[in-house]
């Protein structure tokens, strides 16, 4: 049985996960509960951990769930702030108990999936980026209006969001200081897909700090908070 109150916080992070990953295996164990998963197209790794602190109750046996996420997230939509979420483990079916005013039981199927966890990424970052998710929020709106794709850059102390299309180019810039915390061993050059950014994102709370996390012409790591849990996106570069 697992029970939690902070509605708010869980449907953002399974909105956030479902806008890549269609079905995944969630790991409940000890310390709560996880999920690694490649979208189909294999561009962007998503990892989510909520620990057991997260919840109000907790008590499972360890194991590994197939869950769809585009019909779980369906029925995260339908909590209300004030309900109160139960979850359980019964006949290969995930059973979720949403109480408030009114209670409601929904019952999901539980899917077979590879027990195969995806392989999170080790590489080192010549540079590390960390500002509000509003500021990413709107640059990535920016760039939207002349390109599907960005160029992002960190050169001597900046970051810069460059953008180019037929109807014109965009170049954003923002130097190290209060709003912009800019890391960097080397200057980074690597451009990524815009559309995968601003999904990345856009579940971010405005004024929620993301840290990305970049390397010349490799992937990148983009992690933010929600509230007590964590989320962290690995996106495949594209050739400049």
């Amino acid at each position: 049985m697992i029970k939690l109150s902070k509605v708010a916080q869980f449907q953002t992070a399974i909105r956030a996960i479902s806008n890549f990953i269609s079905e995944g295996n969630f790991r409940f164990n000890d310390k709560g509960i996880s999920l690694k998963a490649i979208d189909p197209s294999q561009i962007v790794l998503v990892q989510y951990e909520a620990p057991k602190g997260f919840f109000e109750e907790f008590k499972v046996e360890p194991n590994l769930v197939g869950i769809d996420l585009d019909e779980f997230n369906k029925v995260m939509k339908r909590a209300l702030m004030k309900d109160t979420i139960e979850m359980d483990l019964n006949d290969n079916h995930l059973l979720v108990k949403l109480k408030g005013d009114l209670e409601r039981s929904f019952r999901l199927s539980l899917i077979d999936i590879s027990d195969e966890e995806a392989e999170i990424p080790q590489q080192e970052y010549d540079a590390k980026i960390e500002t509000k998710a509003r500021v990413l929020q709107e640059a990535f709106k920016d760039a939207e209006l002349f390109g599907s794709s960005v160029v992002l850059k960190v050169e001597k102390g900046r970051f810069l969001v460059e953008a180019r299309g037929s109807q014109g180019t965009l170049k954003t810039e923002a130097k190290s200081g209060e709003l912009f915390k800019v890391k960097a061993k080397k200057d980074v050059t690597s451009k990524y897909s815009l559309n995968f950014l601003e999904n990345i994102v856009k579940e971010a709370d405005p004024e929620s700090t993301v840290l990305m996390e970049l390397k010349s012409e490799a992937p990148m790591r983009i992690s933010y908070a929600i509230g007590d849990t964590t989320l962290q996106f690995h996106l495949a570069h594209m050739i400049l």
